[in-house]
């Protein structure tokens, strides 16, 4: 039995079918039935069951092909050591960020190129909820997002690492009638135009604002920081958001007054931020060290870096 051949087996089992497998390991559809036919033989069982329409595993077929898996990541683990070991560690790796923690993203991403120049690290910022999904789906490796308690009982199987706590928080500009004084006048929260980053936890906090002081007549949602940013700069609007996306953008707040949201008693308004992955699939080296290194990161600002579970 070869390695060769546990890639057969687990590429028909994963396209159902041994044409679109020949198809992927770029070989041809002899050489492949051949193969199964050899691992099949040695082993003693039949694997998967062969028809018109595909081939379906069977029941032994499935803890063969699982072991098969185990066995391939065994190897790819090894090599990967060794490139770590040489530092030439190469692949490519999909980080997301919420805005603010970007810049200490980005950071990292950095050290990590000028250690390994072969990698590829490919970064961008989205909302928290469109974070977790991507992560359950394997287009993003690693998240740097805002998640309660709902959302450790909605994802099971990712692993989430607090970092810190994070507040709510109403920034306007300092001419701006909606903080005055240090303080919110509500009357003006349903008055004023409001912009917000189109994330779940701001949405929330906005629509219980809207149950407790009335609607707004302008409220605008939008991907893009930067132009809630500007929107707040100009004073056109004040805005909802969590206290870390504020902390790193020092020169918007040299003009900006904010109060932290603790007048809204019926939803949460602290939450956590943390590094997010998914706990059950085949972590690479290369999604390890830079998961280590961003941890390390962040522990040197924030000593209390502690696994979060049910």
């Amino acid at each position: 039995m070869t390695f060769e051949q546990l890639k057969y087996i687990v590429t028909v089992e994963k396209f159902g079918t041994l044409k679109d497998a020949a198809e992927h390991l770029h070989i041809t559809l002899s050489a492949l039935s051949q193969g199964l036919n050899k691992i099949e033989a040695e082993l003693g069982l039949t694997l998967f069951q062969r028809n018109r329409t595909g081939s379906t595993i069977t029941k032994e077929g499935r803890i063969i092909v699982a072991q098969a898996k185990k066995i391939l990541f065994a190897l790819d683990d090894l090599y990967e050591s060794a490139e770590v070991l040489q530092n030439k560690l190469t692949g490519t790796l999909k980080v997301a960020s919420i805005p603010g923690p970007f810049f200490q993203l980005f950071a990292t991403a950095q050290q990590m190129k000028s250690i390994y120049p072969d990698i590829n690290i490919q970064i961008r910022e989205q909302n928290s909820q469109t974070m977790l999904e991507e992560l359950k789906s394997e287009k993003v490796d690693i998240a740097l997002a805002v998640y309660n308690h709902e959302d450790l009982e909605k994802y099971p199987d990712l692993a989430f690492t607090k970092i810190q706590d994070c507040e709510v928080f109403i920034v306007a500009h300092k001419d701006s009638p909606v903080i005055q004084g240090g303080k919110v006048v509500t009357e003006e929260l349903g008055e004023q135009p409001v912009i917000l980053f189109d994330d779940k936890i701001v949405i929330a906090t906005m629509n219980e604002m809207k149950r407790v002081f009335g609607r707004n007549d302008i409220v605008i949602s939008v991907n893009n920081p930067h132009i809630v940013q500007q929107y707040v700069e100009e004073n056109k609007a004040y805005t909802i958001g969590l206290d870390l996306t504020f902390n790193h953008s020092q020169r918007f707040m040299q003009d900006m007054s904010s109060v932290k949201i603790d007048f809204l008693t019926e939803i949460p308004t602290t939450h956590s931020f943390g590094i997010v992955t998914k706990s059950n699939r085949h972590e690479t080296q290369l999604m390890k060290e830079f998961a280590y290194r961003l941890k390390k990161d962040f522990q040197e600002q924030q000593p209390n870096l502690t696994e979060t579970s049910l």
